[in-house]
């Protein structure tokens, strides 16, 4: 502990130090610079991991004249870097002010110290674009300002001047174009051994920066995720012989890939990944330009042909990813052969055809799913060391072998969307680093085998034709996050399956289009970690347990937690509860009356219960108001009656509600239109009476069909009306004017009935009585001679007025 009241008096006695390090203290009170100040001789101030140290420190940093280092790293000091004197700071060599939390431009007076070899701004605010101040910093040698909000001019010209500038690491900030326009093809005086900037850019494409036709000394280079247009930039391959990696994924590079005709030995790893690169792979040198080439990357571009066997010559490469292209042709069978390195293939989502090749003895990771690969699956597998296969969308036919329950360290297994057929081995089940099993969407029949001896976390068995579980499915400490046995043929009581969950840390159930009966177990209430239930499509009966609403049910919101970078722990988001590595977890759940994949972040954002097209019974529970976090609910296509509970208002996250065609009765509560996440809400085909909820909200897009179906129902947006001295005229006459076809008939039918009868009537009365046909014909005769006398009348004064 450091009070900072006394540090400089305590300092006295050490007056002529060179080197401090005060590094991970507890500092009470406030420290400056001019703490120091007596110490004349103090070359070297280290001050990393000082969580009480803030910017008052550096406004008297002028003082420190004698500084040759200064490290500040990792104290979280906020706020913008003070406007103090640094240019006095004439001998300083090397600044580290990373892992903070500075914010803001870097301050004008930041400038002249021109024995600055080494500047370090990683990890924090920092923003704006480089100006004078950097330009002033010409011994510079060493830049680093990665995870910051600069702004990079693309061509590098505050640089123009720097003569020793060697590395830049600028990760994580803005290329931009320049605001001035500045020649695009100055000559720098300067050779770069590192440019590392993989960043977003703001603009749809830039230019590559022509500075680096002039740069010779290169050994690494890194523009990740900057959109530079034109054609892939192969004359970086001839005009820097020593360099050991080009990193360019997701870039706007388009033209094929070309090599040079002299081999780059020092070459070690190539990312040319997520372009629009086209044309086919060098075929005839690729393994003698690239010997000791260990990474290459060419996934999600467009190139056609054939895979190399050049690649099984290259004995140092332990990553190969070809994978989202346009390869076809069948797969070299010496692309894994003895001596070989080759540790990850990917080749997945191409057109590659053929049966599966037999030598795997060396590789750990294999993805060929999402090809036209057919046959079946080798036994040659026995010798393998593989610890993650997949071979899924494929053709291929066949039994599982027992051989793949022998591999020793296989962790993930995934044959989904096959013509696999036959049961699942014993072995296989057994195998106990198995974390990760899919083999869904194939012919696999048979009852489910036991996994009490496995360590299974996800398990993936949907759309085969399974006929029943085991009395035992998994052991009471099972770990089992993901199980997915929807659209098989399974039957009984899903009892026995829940009491082994019950204390799992299961995330997602869904066992839909099965057919499941009994009730629907307490246990399920146990599963504390559940965030999607689909038990649709089955025939459970009996009541909707209350314990449902118990369950927090929430969305698994991205959980911060610190993760150490270089020594520096900063926050990310991390799904912990779903995601593995080398996992990408999907499941289907309908919500929004469609069916969705989740996978990733998506995954964890998604929280659901749907027991629809079921037996159920019973009143809804009230408590089921309690899942505020829930944001899928259907109940629909079952025998629930009851009301509607008030306390559904509060599931405040909800976005699909669907009630309908059970045997509901009672009115809609009003307050469901305070939910204003609703997209789809139907509680069509129930026998509800009264008025709609008012349509405000979320209520104003729903339609007729949300509520069609419940005769006693009215409101808008339904036609009928529910008070027609209280509504507008437009609403009432509306329910007047639109009647249907069939009542408008009836109307008719009963005006021409009704007028033929009154003149019947008319007609035989006069007949019957002769005192009213003789009144009747008499009236007639007068209203005749009437109107004829006002016809002669009204003619004679018309003539009249014609001869005037």
């Amino acid at each position: 502990m450091i009070n900072g009241s006394k540090l400089r008096e305590s300092l006295q006695p050490f007056s002529s130090i060179r080197v401090l390090s005060m590094n991970s203290n507890v500092i009470v009170g406030t420290i400056t610079a001019g703490d120091f100040r007596d110490l004349s001789s103090l070359e070297h101030l280290a001050l990393d991991d000082n969580f009480s140290l803030d910017n008052e420190f550096f406004k008297t940093i002028g003082e420190l004249t004698s500084l040759k280092v200064l490290s500040a790293s990792f104290c979280l000091i906020n706020g913008p870097l003070p406007p103090a004197d640094w240019f006095k700071l004439k001998n300083l060599k090397e600044l580290d002010l990373s892992q903070n939390l500075f914010n803001g431009s870097l301050p004008s007076s930041f400038l002249n110290m021109t024995s600055l070899q080494k500047l370090e701004l990683s990890y924090n605010q920092f923003s704006g674009q480089f100006d004078s101040s950097i330009a002033s910093l010409t011994s510079l040698e060493y830049f680093g300002f990665k995870e910051n909000q600069f702004e990079v001019p693309l061509s590098f010209s505050p640089f123009a001047n720097h003569s020793n500038l060697k590395f830049i690491y600028g990760k994580g900030n803005k290329v931009v174009l320049d605001l001035q326009p500045s020649p695009q093809t100055w000559i720098p005086k300067f050779q770069l051994q590192v440019l590392s900037l993989p960043s977003m850019t703001w603009n749809d494409s830039l230019p590559l920066p022509m500075f680096l036709l002039h740069q010779n000394s290169l050994t690494s280079v890194d523009f990740s995720s900057c959109r530079l247009e034109g054609l892939f930039p192969y004359w970086l391959f001839e005009n820097n012989t020593k360099l050991t990696e080009l990193r360019v994924r997701n870039c706007s590079f388009t033209g094929v890939l070309q090599l040079p005709l002299h081999p780059l030995t020092s070459m070690r790893r190539i990312d040319v990944s997520d372009n629009n690169i086209t044309g086919q792979i060098p075929n005839k040198n690729i393994s003698s330009v690239l010997p000791n080439l260990q990474y290459l990357n060419l996934s999600r571009n467009h190139i056609q042909g054939s895979i190399s066997r050049e690649f099984g010559k290259m004995n140092l490469l332990h990553t190969l990813d070809l994978s989202n292209n346009h390869l076809s042709g069948e797969i070299p069978k010496n692309i894994s052969r003895d001596g070989s390195r080759l540790k990850n293939l990917k080749l997945s989502h191409n057109r590659l055809y053929g049966p599966v090749f037999p030598s795997l003895k060396y590789l750990e990771e294999l993805y060929l799913d999402d090809n036209s690969l057919y046959g079946s699956i080798p036994n040659s597998f026995l010798n393998s060391s593989l610890q993650l296969l997949s071979l899924g969308y494929n053709n291929l036919v066949g039994k599982l072998p027992s051989v793949i329950g022998n591999f020793s360290n296989l962790a993930k297994l995934s044959l989904s969307n096959n013509h696999l057929e036959g049961s699942i081995p014993t072995c296989l089940v057994e195998h106990q680093p198995l974390l990760y099993l899919d083999v869904s969407n194939n012919n696999l029949m048979g009852f489910v085998p036991s996994f009490v001896n496995a360590s299974l976390r996800y398990f993936h068995l949907s759309n085969n034709m399974f006929s029943g579980l085991p009395k035992r499915m998994f052991s009471k400490r099972s770990s089992i996050i993901i199980l997915d046995l929807s659209h098989n043929e399974i039957v009984g009581s899903i009892q026995d399956m829940m009491e082994d969950l019950a204390h799992s840390r299961l995330n997602i159930l869904i066992l839909k289009g099965n057919r499941f009966t009994g009730h629907l177990p307490e246990q399920i209430c146990q599963l504390e970690d559940l965030r999607i239930l689909d038990l649709s499509y089955n025939n459970f009966f009996g009541p909707i347990p209350n314990c449902l609403g118990k369950m927090p049910f929430e969305n698994d919101d991205p959980v911060m937690f610190r993760e150490e970078i270089n020594g520096f722990f900063r926050k990310k988001n991390y799904y912990a509860k779903i995601l593995t590595p080398n996992i990408n977890e999907k499941a289907i759940f309908t919500t929004k009356k469609r069916s969705y994949t989740y996978t990733g972040s998506l995954l964890a954002y998604m929280s659901g219960i749907d027991l629809s097209k079921n037996k159920l019974n019973g009143s809804i529970p009230s408590e089921l108001g309690n899942l505020k976090r829930i944001r899928a609910l259907n109940l629909s296509h079952n025998d629930l009656i009851g009301e509607i509970p008030t306390s559904f208002s509060k599931l405040v996250q909800i976005e699909s509600l669907d009630l309908s065609f059970n045997m509901l009765s009672g009115q809609i509560p009003h307050q469901l239109n305070q939910l204003n996440s609703l997209a789809v809400f139907s509680v069509a085909h129930n026998n509800l009476s009264g008025d709609t909820p008012e349509q405000k909200g979320q209520f104003i897009t729903f339609d007729e069909s949300s509520y069609e179906g419940n005769s006693l129902l009215c409101g808008p947006p339904l036609l009928k009306c529910c008070h027609p001295c209280l509504q507008s005229p437009a609403v009432c006459s509306n329910d007047e004017d639109n009647n249907s076809p069939i009542d408008m008939l009836v109307f008719y039918v009963s005006f021409v009935v009704a007028y033929t009868s009154v003149l019947l009537v008319i007609v035989a009365t006069l007949c019957i009585n002769p005192y009213w046909r003789r009144a009747w014909f008499s009236y007639m005769e007068l209203i005749i001679l009437s109107f004829n006398y006002f016809m002669q009348d009204s003619w004679r004064r018309f003539s009249n007025s014609e001869n005037m």
